[in-house]
């Protein structure tokens, strides 16, 4: 089965190669590099006096989830070199904002044979981290055969991820098989991955990395926002509606514009989970005449603002935090949902619809606490706001919110000791 993928794999190359082409008429950060995801023109690595590990996050969402464990294994282990591989521009755009140079940052070669292997040559990792669902067998079976361990962190698998992967048969469970720890968010996700493959002795739960949220980081952030935005929005209730797909930013400008009847005082804050949609969701504001203000114009908002699209990059947990009422998007069509804690974090309200599988358990917990309205339409969610817009409400949320991410906050400690069983001791 191995060999079969691999010449499909190969004989596909051409083929992916053409659909980065086209992504990059909307997005030109695909074209950028190109040689890289065939293992080629990498960057020089940078020295390490005790090894490399290699961190794999997929797109914004995995490389937000990591960013602790990123941050820790800089800061404890200056000794070890750090490389962070991206599929999307997006994500890349993420890791640089956030590390900066302090770590190497390349695109992730295809799962090809060849290109596995000049990556493997080229950067000599002392172990691969993959984040949350990703799973690539080429890549994993070359690790193996060089004596690299494979790690997977904050992992969850979901219904629907296990029947993709569980198509690929005998290829997937020996691929999962070989991987040397995979930590899981939850107990669900834990029995998938057995049901997929997972060696049981090598698979334990601790959590989501995503509850360490570093707020001291995000408070600092916040105000330096504020800052920039200026003072006429003090006062004036914010409907934040964050990481919205296409198809919801219709139904979202719809409900602002009732809900405006009336708090005519409130703003819509828009941003989209991929900024190259911008133009898109442009015309639709200007067919509903509503004035909008972007954010990368840099312009600071006065009284006549009315929405701000937020067409930039690595700033929404500020702007999360400078809300009145957030609306978590990817739920109201069927994309899976996106990461709610940034707003319970600060206390606020949040508003989502149904289609919330990738984070399922995590809704269900905030269900069960009353943390979470649920909305299927422009009238559901004109109406969760105005709800969530009470002095009760807001009270509930202040209080409620940030206690339930203090719960369940330590998996970073113990995925960070997972890790650290993989590399070299610290030199003494």
């Amino acid at each position: 089965m191995r060999r079969l993928y691999s010449l499909l794999t190969l004989l596909l190359t051409p083929v992916l190669l053409g659909v980065l082409l086209w992504l990059s008429i909307r997005q030109p950060g695909y074209r950028q590099k190109l040689l890289q995801r065939l293992g080629r023109k990498l960057p020089a690595p940078r020295s390490h006096q005790n090894g490399r590990v290699w961190i794999h996050a997929v797109s914004v969402g995995e490389t937000l989830a990591i960013a602790p464990l990123i941050e820790a294994l800089i800061t404890r282990r200056p000794d070890l070199a750090v490389l962070v591989t991206s599929t999307t521009p997006t994500g890349a755009a993420q890791v640089h904002r956030l590390f900066g140079d302090r770590v190497d940052q390349a695109w992730l070669p295809f799962d090809t044979r060849c290109a596995v292997t000049r990556a493997l040559d080229h950067w000599q990792p002392t172990a691969l981290v993959f984040v949350e669902t990703e799973l690539w067998p080429e890549l994993i079976h070359q690790c193996r055969k060089r004596g690299i361990q494979t790690l997977l962190l904050n992992g969850r698998l979901s219904a629907r991820s296990l029947r993709r992967y569980a198509k690929l048969g005998s290829l997937m469970r020996s691929g999962v098989s070989a991987i040397d720890h995979i930590v899981c968010q939850h107990r669900s996700d834990a029995r998938r991955f057995r049901v997929l493959g997972a060696n049981a002795e090598r698979v334990s739960v601790a959590g989501s990395l995503k509850f360490d949220l570093a707020v001291d980081t995000m408070e600092s952030q916040r105000d330096q926002l504020a800052l920039e935005l200026g003072t006429r929005f003090s006062g004036r209730p914010i409907f934040l509606a964050a990481s919205t797909h296409t198809g919801e930013d219709a139904v979202i400008i719809a409900a602002f514009k009732s809900l405006r009847k009336q708090f005519p005082n409130c703003m819509l804050w828009l941003a989209p989970r991929h900024p190259p949609r911008s133009g898109d969701i442009l015309k639709l504001l200007h067919d509903a005449a509503l004035p909008v203000m972007t954010r990368s114009s840099d312009h600071k908002i006065d009284d006549e603002t009315e929405v701000l699209l937020i067409d930039t990059l690595g700033e929404l947990p500020a702007f999360t935090s400078l809300a009145t009422v957030v609306f978590v998007g990817g739920s109201l069509v069927p994309h899976g949902g996106h990461n709610p804690l940034e707003a319970l974090v600060f206390g606020l309200p949040v508003i989502a619809g149904h289609h919330t599988t990738n984070f399922a358990q995590l809704y269900r917990q905030m269900e069960h606490a009353s943390l979470i309205t649920r909305v299927d339409n422009s009238h559901a969610l004109k109406e969760a706001v105005e709800h969530n817009l009470t002095a009760v409400q807001r009270e509930h949320f202040a209080l409620e919110g940030p206690r339930f991410v203090d719960a369940r906050r330590g998996a970073l400690d113990y995925q960070y000791k997972a890790l650290e069983k993989c590399v070299a001791p610290e030199p003494s």
